[in-house]
């Protein structure tokens, strides 16, 4: 079990919040689809409102950890992948999917993006990645890219797909890093569309992080569905508004 397993297991299951004071540095970020924590003594205080829970390892890279957490009330999945500097993480990113719950976000939004085209990248016969990103990821990333940003759903059969397209149908997928294992491939992605689309839509910017771990043709596959709900129902803030206040 690596390092980064462990540490989960005394968070989740045994509540040592003391390891996080060797297992991170003081300057560490935590970001997930709702934002980013700055600071070990932050990212403390978000551990100690965890639900606890057993945890199960389903794949473990050492960059990254996938996990079950078998709660009181429910189960949960989720997808952890960290940066290191001398050894300890200095930068995490989480997906988990725990349903629709109800959880807070912040008013304003991330503002910047220009609106993606539908398909955006559909022509591409590859996608667009992020330098360093690893050789033997790329075949697989980029059939990822022609099934999710191509649409040609036929490639790729997966139910939440379609799903998601349906809800945000100018969804744009970019890949972020990837991990490849023994007999395990990892990749980190992040979609950004608009809610224009299916019942009752709000045509509110939704941005998610998603995670896949593929063995073989098989993937487990994370998405944070209560940070999208959280997002779609949001507060719209009206600049004009705002300027003339």
């Amino acid at each position: 079990m690596s390092v980064l397993a462990t540490l989960e297991t005394a968070l989740r299951r045994d509540r040592n919040l003391g390891a996080l004071a060797d297992s991170h540095v003081h300057r560490a970020t935590r970001e997930d689809s709702l934002g980013i924590i700055k600071g070990r003594d932050a990212i403390t205080a978000a551990w100690v409102a965890e639900d606890a829970g057993d945890v199960t390892i389903t794949a473990d890279l050492d960059q990254m950890i996938a996990y079950k957490v078998s709660g009181q009330n429910r189960n949960w999945y989720g997808h952890r992948w960290v940066w290191r500097e001398e050894g300890r993480i200095l930068r995490e990113v989480v997906v988990e999917d725990r349903g629709e719950t109800k959880i807070a976000i912040p008013v304003h939004p991330p503002l910047g993006e220009l609106r993606s085209g539908e398909g955006q990248y559909a022509a591409s016969e590859t996608a667009i990645l992020p330098p360093g990103f690893p050789e033997d990821a790329r075949d697989i990333t980029n059939w990822l890219h022609q099934a999710w940003n191509g649409r040609a759903f036929n490639l790729y059969d997966r139910a939440w797909l379609p799903a998601l397209i349906r809800q945000l149908p100018d969804a744009t997928f970019t890949f972020e890093h990837a991990v490849i294992g023994e007999s395990q491939t990892a990749i980190l992605w992040r979609v950004m569309g608009h809610h224009v689309a299916g019942p009752n839509p709000t045509g509110q910017r939704v941005r998610l992080i998603g995670s896949s771990v593929f063995t073989g043709d098989v993937d487990e596959t994370v998405i944070d569905h209560a940070a999208m709900a959280a997002q779609l129902n949001r507060e719209t803030i009206n600049y004009g508004q705002a300027a003339e206040a």
